[in-house]
């Protein structure tokens, strides 16, 4: 992306943003398939079933993703989360080390 940035005459540096679903607690699983197979259903059910198994569901997950991102010169990880339990905001607090 920067050498295409560059080649097109830009100047300064490129910003990249990226976004991560996430669900945490005692019903991961469950609030990621209820709230990613209803939001995604109309790009079918294959690719809602990719972003179903690709949210982070523990602890584990969410770090290795800030990690990858980061490591990957990621300027900005918009981690969203796949329920409405207004918990889910500290869940991803402590799993992020905040």
């Amino acid at each position: 992306m920067k050498a295409a940035w560059s080649e097109a005459g830009r100047t300064g540096e490129p910003r990249t943003q990226a976004l991560a679903y996430f669900s945490l607690g005692d019903r991961a699983e469950e609030d990621a398939r209820a709230y990613l197979s209803d939001y995604y259903a109309w790009l079918g059910e294959e690719v809602a079933g990719y972003l179903i198994a690709g949210a982070a569901k523990d602890v584990e997950t969410v770090r290795q993703y800030i990690a990858a991102y980061e490591d990957a010169g990621c300027d900005e990880l918009i981690l969203c989360p796949s329920s409405a339990d207004p918990d889910q905001v500290d869940l991803l607090a402590d799993a992020a080390g905040l």
